[in-house]
């Protein structure tokens, strides 16, 4: 941290420049300085990139695509249709367990433009779970 000589304020080494007044390190004041607060917003700014978990997320408005038997099912279907590039996700709470009813089961979503999609690779999902049936140990 450094404190600008001109006003006071503690500025992150980072910084060439004090974010409130414009002054530098060794006192020299710019005068074209202007704040953010008052320079207003930046007309056609590009989008800032998506990454980590927001480009996972579906956009848009959100329908359920499928109902689970639990939410760890939930959660790996949505996980599975976002790996197959339908962004979706799952409830976190299984009202089931918390309200006795039957409809309760945890559902997975996704946008509404990718409905199709995601319904399709659900259907194919559960036709080869089906086929394969269930797996005994030995």
């Amino acid at each position: 941290m450094w404190t600008c000589p001109q006003c006071g304020t503690k500025i992150d080494p980072s910084f060439d420049v004090c974010w409130h007044c414009g002054t530098s390190q060794d006192g020299t004041r710019d005068p074209a300085f202007v704040t953010a607060d008052a320079a207003g917003p930046i007309e056609n700014a590009p989008e800032p990139p998506v990454s980590g978990a927001e480009a996972h997320a579906p956009r848009g408005e959100l329908v359920p695509i499928y109902q689970a038997f639990s939410l760890m099912e939930a959660q790996f279907l949505a996980n599975e249709l976002s790996s197959q590039g339908i962004p979706s996700v799952a409830d976190a709470i299984d009202m089931q367990d918390a309200l006795g009813t039957l409809d309760g089961n945890p559902r997975v979503y996704c946008g509404l433009d990718d409905a199709p999609r995601a319904k399709a690779w659900l259907e194919a999902y559960d036709a080869k779970r089906k086929a394969e049936g269930p797996k005994l140990e030995d």
